[in-house]
């Protein structure tokens, strides 16, 4: 009851409408987000996908849970930029915009803090198998992104991906099983 009326507060702080629908998937992503580690909120584009996670973060943030998310947008830029890659030439290591962020929250370095409650990777882009097949070892109970550097980056308890799609249609159901959904219907 509490998160329900705090998310209320928060939807109206940010500038929204605290409709009791709204509000209801705000609480239904956060008990998603208490028994998994990573959630797929699917929803057209405009249906409010955004604005669920932020308003939980805000809620959670007003409770006194200190609460910090990055957001990537995984089709902006290749899988090798995205999760890193091996110089063929050199045979150097170049890391990608995940794994730094996820080795980042790993490890607490700026700007994430041991005292983060909460620390969200937020993927918003359509899903496309050349990149989302990579994570699977993140998704599943396993939580570790393993490179092709070999490192291997695990996932914290206070780490959750949350990843903002359209549809499913290109995820495999290996995929798919390994995340909570949360439907947003338009």
């Amino acid at each position: 009851m509490e998160l329900t009326a705090q998310a209320a507060k928060s939807a109206i702080a940010l500038g929204l409408q605290a409709d009791e629908g709204f509000v209801l998937k705000c609480v239904q992503l956060a008990e998603i987000l208490v028994v998994r580690h990573c959630c797929f909120i699917i929803g057209t584009t405009g249906c409010s996908k955004s604005a669920v996670w932020k308003t939980l973060a805000e809620s959670f943030k007003a409770m006194g849970k200190d609460t910090l998310y990055d957001i990537i947008d995984p089709k902006a830029i290749v899988a090798d930029e995205l999760y890193g890659f091996m110089n063929p030439k050199t045979n150097e290591w170049k890391d990608g915009v995940l794994s730094v962020i996820m080795r980042n929250m790993n490890k607490c370095l700026p700007p994430y803090k041991p005292t983060h409650d909460m620390k969200w990777v937020i993927l918003d882009g359509d899903v496309d198998p050349e990149w989302i097949e990579s994570l699977n070892t993140v998704m599943d109970d396993n939580k570790v992104l393993t490179l092709v550097s070999q490192e291997r980056i695990p996932m914290t308890d206070s780490m959750r991906l949350i990843l903002e799609v359209s549809n499913l249609r290109s995820a495999t159901p290996a995929t798919v099983s390994r995340g909570g959904v949360l439907f947003i219907n338009d």
